[in-house]
């Protein structure tokens, strides 16, 4: 009987030791799960009374929690390799520019005909001056001096604006009579205007030399009057009807 309950005894402390062992076991598994820092400071501040045993485990715990991995923070996944940058497709190549056409060269100007030089009229109107300067050349008179139109007015007693032109001369010398003047009208109706001019100074002559000298007296009386369309030709000559013939055949050449 005393061996059996012995055996017994030894029986129930071996299973005690037993079940004390798989008890902290387990507490040992139980502490290896994580805790937030919190918590475990909250369990070790709510059991002031528990076993320094129970210290290695709770400070165990930070240690386990630093062991196991990390949740992949936001910066992990920033840190993701970037995707491979699209390589910039090539730029087409400009087209050629197209070459200028060459200019064409400018065709040259054709050289302008020479004008033709206007034909002469038939019957051109001669210059006054000319007709008397061609008169005295082919018949020679004594030394004259230009009439100008002053001297016209007070010896003719011609208004000058009814003239287109005039050529008129003088004797230099108060000894000779001899006068030559060609009166061109603008208008044909002022050539009796003209004749009448012709002769006061045809009598304004005689009166001068009628007492002083018979002969170039006489030559005053004959002087000549022509006319040639809106010309009118006056002359005291003992030549007069050679240069009336010259002044006549003037036109006739033309």
């Amino acid at each position: 009987m005393k061996k059996s309950a012995m055996t017994f005894l030894l029986v129930t402390a071996l299973l005690g030791s037993l079940l004390t062992a798989c008890s902290g076991n387990s507490a040992n598994n139980n502490n290896n799960v994580p805790t937030s820092t919190s918590e475990a400071t909250h369990s070790g501040e709510s059991s002031p009374g528990s076993s320094p045993e129970a210290s290695p485990s709770e400070s165990a715990s930070p240690s386990s929690e630093a062991s196991g991995s990390p949740e992949p923070s936001e910066s992990a996944e920033a840190g993701k390799s970037p995707e491979p940058t699209k390589t910039p497709e090539a730029s087409k190549a400009p087209e050629a520019t197209k070459k200028p056409e060459p200019t064409k060269k400018p065709e040259p100007s054709k050289k302008p005909e020479p004008s033709k030089k206007p034909e002469p009229s038939k019957d051109p109107a001669p210059a006054t001056k000319d007709l008397l300067d061609g008169m005295l050349k082919q018949v020679e008179q004594p030394s004259l001096m230009d009439i100008d139109a002053d001297q016209l007015k007070e010896l003719y007693g011609i208004d000058t604006k009814i003239l287109a032109e005039f050529s008129a001369k003088m004797p230099m010398m108060n000894v000779k009579t001899n006068e030559i003047a060609i009166f061109k009208v603008k208008n044909a109706k002022d050539i009796a205007a003209v004749k009448k001019g012709i002769k006061k100074r045809a009598e304004a002559v005689q009166k001068s030399f009628e007492q002083y000298l018979p002969d170039q007296y006489e030559n005053a009386k004959n002087y000549k009057v022509a006319t040639k369309g809106n010309y009118v030709l006056f002359v005291i000559s003992e030549s007069a009807d050679d240069l009336e013939k010259a002044f006549q055949a003037a036109f006739d050449k033309k």
